[in-house]
This record gives structure tokens, sequence and C-alpha cells, in this order.
């Protein structure tokens, strides 16, 4: 009798033990990742972030007579201002108010692009990817413009938290695909494990009570 207690014992603990080493994988909800436009650029300039994540473009530019305008290569065809692409039009420091309400609903400080599958219309993986982007600022007084280059990549939902900033190359990312991959599989055979430890449990437990 003592010997059956040990090993039903024994084998809750294994159980719980597996809960808290791998507990349910939940999707990341997703947070703003913000991007300062000033007048010494765009920081960060090569953005990494998740999907669910929204990147947002604050200009906080305050010099008379300039504008930013935030392009962003939706297709990756090299081209900026497609019918596919993203055009944030022309985003200035501040915008009138009157009782909470802006006078020119044109006017825009910040520029959002929210990178879920529901906003872009894709699955979850053609969600993920490289976005090179463009700050045109241009200045109207003298009438020029000036290009500023970026990067947004969006990665999934593994291992990184909103706003990570990635230092690894290309290289590496393609090894670690692979850790994803022994990662996902491994935890399929912890899962399995656990549902046979269950049933055998369950066994002990219903065969004991017959015995007695």
């Amino acid at each position: 009798m003592k010997a059956r207690e040990t090993i039903i014992s024994t084998a809750v603990v294994i159980l719980i033990c597996f809960q808290v080493i791998f507990p349910t994988a939940t999707a990341h909800t997703g947070g703003i990742f913000t991007i300062i436009v000033s007048e010494n650029g765009v920081v960060p300039g090569n953005v990494q972030m998740l999907v669910n994540d929204t990147a947002r473009w604050i200009n906080v530019d305050d010099r008379d007579n300039v504008t930013h305008r935030i392009l962003v290569d939706a297709n990756s065809d090299g081209i900026y201002n497609g019918s596919e692409d993203w055009d944030s039009g022309n985003l200035t420091h501040q915008c009138e108010h009157i009782n909470g309400t802006k006078v020119d609903e044109n006017c825009n400080a910040y520029f959002d692009i929210p990178f879920n599958e529901t906003y872009l219309n894709m699955s979850y993986f053609n969600v993920t990817g490289t976005y090179a982007f463009l700050d045109l600022v241009f200045n109207e007084t003298s009438e020029s413009t000036e290009i500023v280059y970026g990067n947004v990549t969006v990665n999934p939902d593994y291992h990184l938290t909103a706003g990570f900033q990635d230092t690894t190359s290309n290289n590496e990312g393609e090894s670690n695909d692979d850790d994803e991959n022994e990662n996902t599989n491994f935890l399929l055979i912890i899962a399995a494990a656990s549902a046979i430890g269950a049933m055998v449990l369950g066994g002990m437990i219903f065969f004991g009570n017959k015995e007695e």
C-alpha cells in the first residue's frame, strides 16, 4: 500500500513540474513600438518588433516649416510610393486643438502601422519580415528634401520581447530557425509524456481503488 501511494505521489509531482517548467504558450498581445522622428534622424533606425506590435513614428522635430513624411515599402519591391505601400502624409510637430478636438483633421504628429493579421489582411507568417521605410524631411523654406532610411523587422513571437533590439546577423537568424524547430519538437515530446503520465496515474488510481 505504501509503495502504491509513493508511486502516485511521485507521478503527481512530476506532472506538476511539467506544468510549471513548460506552461501553456500564449500569443503576444502586442504593444506600441515608438520610433522617434527628429532633426537628428530616426531613432531607432533598425527596429526589431513582434507580430501584433504597432510601429508608431512620432515627429518631435519642432523646426519651423519642416515636415516629415514616412513611406513604407509594404511589398518589398523597392518602390516606396506604390499603390500597396503605406504613406503617413506630412507629419508636423504638433496639431492645434480646441476643447480636445483637432482644428485640422488632416494634421498628424504621428503615424501608426499595426503589424497584425487583421489590419494587414495577411496570414501570421506573411506578416513577419523586414519592411524598409523612408523619412522624407521637407524644408519649406529652402524647398529641399532630405531622405533618411530605416527598417522595421517583424519577428514571430518566439524568444523576443516587444522592443528587443536584435544585434545578430542574418546568418545567425537561419540557425535560430533550426533552434525553434528543435524547441517545438521537444515541447511536443514533453506534452505527450505528460499525457501518458496522466493516463498511467488515472489507471493506477482506478485499479488501486478496485483492489481495495
